[in-house]
């Protein structure tokens, strides 16, 4: 991976298509080499099954999925393509067709475990045909889109939180080509191996974390891309792309950088500053008087002993400028991860009447802190930053009167119910975010799901995707930023002018030789 030496500058791979193949080819083609575009690959399937339902205006979205097909000899794309595509695009008033759902369930298709306590043996779950199918898929088309026109460097983010697609959506972005995958969100121990084996076209398994399961038991997620379309999918042996984890602090990087199995090609060490999700603070959780958690010198990453372990890596959170692109390297790191200026620029998937409404703040004089705040309201548990935009889910009382609805599922805990008489358990999905009801019901604690948005419906709604109600509308948005905004008041001109990623690319490399 000699390449990941050269690279200075990673564009960061933000919500649900925030960084969408447009950017990425963007940032991409301005320094080959020296920059890395990021397609995001949260949520890809559901992105892109209501694209299709919008027209698929320019038609790439069929051309990538056609690619797809040429290229494999198999008619997954075309589909895909039948089952989603509407001339012209839906009604506005219409809601979205659904595809197929994130659940899992036993080899049988049963939802219902007999297990005798302490059992070892792996529980092997699987997933619907025409869901893996639809990942893949995506996943290719978004990769294969970023990858036209330029010689550059293509990478592709996922949360290790939203583990059901991911190794799917992995093979899918392999067999584009993609250059480097990118896993925040906990810890990644496993996926650098898994993707030395999908680059060989072999099985793969991962762990699923299931509640209230006994002591010894364990549920897995198993893969072979040869039993996809007749193996088809796995013809020559794929390059096997860099694989970079991002972590907060020291004893993460250790341990990945001493892996049993494969440790990552690098490391993105990612400030609490950043946007998105972060890592929660160290010790007991406190709070300021806006709610906000409280971060101290326990959570500033030793660089030093992350240095001493060997792997290139990269600084981010708040190195949005020239000026940290030289600090971070004098520290020891091959260059900076970017993230929110490259958010608010005209190529990100970000609605317009967002970006306009951040720029008209900035053009008002809000300081960063009063624009992007850190909260407690994602499913996950782990800090969320977001940004106080009226009319989304920031506003309290845009959120007392949505209605509680969990229709997508990315975010969703698993779990097994209490034994029924026979000694059954259930295995049930669940989120926080979810009518208070059904958590409740699935063993959930009413106190864990105070507060909690919908990330899932809010993020898609923020890149114009929202689901549409009969009675209220179109779902409300939910935007997140990092706390940093100096590159973005920089580039705006405080919010007067839009721009482009070229420009953000040219403010922090003008230095450097492309």
């Amino acid at each position: 991976m000699d390449f990941l030496k050269n690279i200075k500058l990673i564009q960061g791979g933000m919500g649900v298509y925030v960084s969408n193949w447009r950017l990425a080819q963007a940032v991409a083609g301005q320094q080959p080499g020296v920059t890395a575009g990021t397609v995001s690959g949260t949520a890809l399937d559901v992105v892109y099954v209501r694209l299709l339902q919008l027209g698929d205006p320019g038609g790439h979205l069929r051309r990538a999925l056609g690619a797809f097909d040429a290229r494999f000899g198999v008619e997954i794309g075309k589909k895909i393509i039948e089952r989603y595509y509407i001339e012209g695009g839906k009604a506005p008033a219409e809601r979205f067709k659904y595809g197929p759902p994130q659940t899992v369930h036993a080899l049988d298709g049963s939802r219902i475990f007999s297990l005798e306590a302490g059992q070892t043996t792996p529980v092997t779950l699987s997933v619907d045909e025409e869901l893996i199918e639809l990942l893949i898929a995506t996943a290719f088309a978004e990769v294969w889109l970023a990858k036209q026109g330029h010689n550059g460097c293509i990478f592709i983010n996922f949360l290790n939180k939203v583990e059901l697609p991911l190794l799917y959506c992995m093979y899918g972005a392999m067999l584009a080509g993609v250059d480097g995958v990118v896993v925040g969100a906990g810890n990644p121990e496993g996926l650098p191996a898994a993707c030395t084996r999908l680059a060989q076209h072999h099985p793969v398994t991962g762990e699923l974390p299931v509640l209230y399961r006994d002591s010894g038991e364990s549920f897995h997620l198993h893969f072979d891309p040869r039993s996809i379309a007749g193996g088809r999918l796995a013809q020559a042996p794929l390059k096997q792309p860099a694989f970079l984890a991002i972590v907060s602090l020291e004893n993460l990087a250790g341990a990945l950088a001493h892996s049993p199995t494969r440790p990552p090609d690098g490391l993105i060490i990612e400030h609490h500053t950043a946007g998105g999700h972060n890592a929660p603070p160290q010790g007991p959780l406190k709070k300021d008087d806006l709610g906000q958690p409280i971060y101290s010198q326990l959570d500033e990453p030793d660089l030093a002993a992350i240095r001493a372990e060997g792997l290139p890596f990269w600084l981010a959170g708040g190195y949005g400028s020239r000026e940290k692109l030289q600090a971070a390297m004098s520290l020891g790191a091959a260059g900076v991860q970017v993230g929110s200026a490259f958010a608010l620029a005209m190529e990100s998937g970000i609605q317009p009447v967002h970006r306009s409404a951040i720029f008209q703040s900035l053009r008002q004089g809000a300081a960063d802190a009063d624009l992007v705040r850190t909260t407690l309201f994602s499913p996950t548990g782990f800090p969320f930053k977001v940004a106080q935009l009226s009319g989304t889910l920031s506003d309290e009382a845009v959120y007392a009167t949505r209605r509680r609805v969990c229709d997508l599922g990315f975010l969703q805990q698993r779990g097994l119910s209490k034994p029924d008489a026979d000694g059954n358990r259930r295995l049930f999905q669940r989120c926080p975010a979810a009518p208070l009801d059904d958590f409740v019901n699935k063993r959930g604690l009413p106190m864990n799901a105070e507060g909690k948005r919908c990330l899932c419906n809010g993020l898609l709604a923020g890149v114009g995707l929202g689901q549409v109600n009969p009675q209220s509308g179109e779902e409300p948005a939910i935007v997140t930023l990092g706390n940093h905004l100096g590159g973005v008041r920089r580039l705006s001109r405080q919010g007067q002018c839009p721009y482009w990623a070229k420009d953000v690319v040219e403010d922090i490399l003008l230095p450097f030789p492309g």
